[in-house]
């Protein structure tokens, strides 16, 4: 007897039945094809919420914030149109279009990939530039006779850059939402007659913005906002009793 068991004969030869099993559609046969995606589009309240949340950061971004909170606050300390543009010029130079300048020639090396540095990794070589930057900015003012309330926007953003940058050595706290709240506190001290109400609803607007662009978390907006007003008002204090004991001394001396 043959010990291979009989197996029935098919109708189908066994090529055209593997042909016929290849052909036939297989379960979720597509589903895992690659291919190019379709953008859908965002139903109207998600596009107009969404846009709303890109124009406060990008019109609250401190590339527009310092310059504009410069011109208004040292013209409130200028005597005239000379000094209103020296003195804001060389601010504005110092604390905004050297660090800026910085972060293009970067991109363009391929060293950061966007003007605003997402990525904490990279924020190291703009944060030092932006610091020493600063510094010399102050010391050129303060030379050229810039009152205090002049030099010292770039002592503001001195401080607030050295500590910010070791925050983010190990967090990514909101640069936005630092630069803001330094800006809001030194214009409501230093500008007269302006009133609260209609610069702190900014701060919250961001920290909104920024979370909503998925950008920052709320607790690294609020955090950008406590170390930036300690920080300045410390500064802002110091300065102003720096200036009452150089009239003092200059009355003896």
């Amino acid at each position: 007897m043959n010990s291979q068991q009989a197996v029935p004969p098919s109708d189908t030869p066994p090529d055209a039945a593997h042909a016929e099993t290849a052909a036939a559609p297989q379960p979720f046969e597509g589903l895992d094809t690659v291919g190019p995606a379709v953008a859908l589009p965002l139903p109207l309240p998600v596009a107009i919420y969404q846009s709303v949340a890109f124009a406060l950061s990008a019109l609250l971004s401190p590339y527009l914030v310092i310059p504009l909170g410069t011109v208004v606050i040292v013209a409130t300390q200028a005597g005239g149109k000379r000094q209103l543009l020296l003195w804001t010029s060389l601010s504005i130079l110092f604390s905004t279009v050297i660090p800026a300048l910085y972060v293009v020639l970067q991109i363009a090396r391929g060293k950061i990939t966007d003007i605003h540095v997402m990525e904490r990794e990279q924020r190291s070589g703009p944060f030092l530039v932006a610091v020493i930057s600063s510094a010399v900015g102050a010391l050129v003012l303060w030379r050229v006779g810039a009152p205090g309330m002049v030099w010292g926007l770039g002592v503001v953003l001195l401080v607030n850059g050295l500590v910010v940058s070791w925050i983010t050595t190990f967090w990514k706290i909101s640069m936005h939402v630092a630069v803001l709240t330094a800006t809001v506190l030194a214009a409501y001290i230093w500008v007269p007659g302006i009133s609260a109400w209609s610069l702190l609803p900014m701060i919250p607007a961001l920290m909104w913005a920024r979370a909503t662009r998925g950008r920052h978390s709320l607790w690294q907006g609020l955090a950008g906002c406590g170390v930036a007003g300690a920080l300045t008002g410390g500064v802002l204090l110091i300065i102003r009793y720096w200036a009452v004991v150089g009239e003092t001394l200059r009355r003896f001396f």
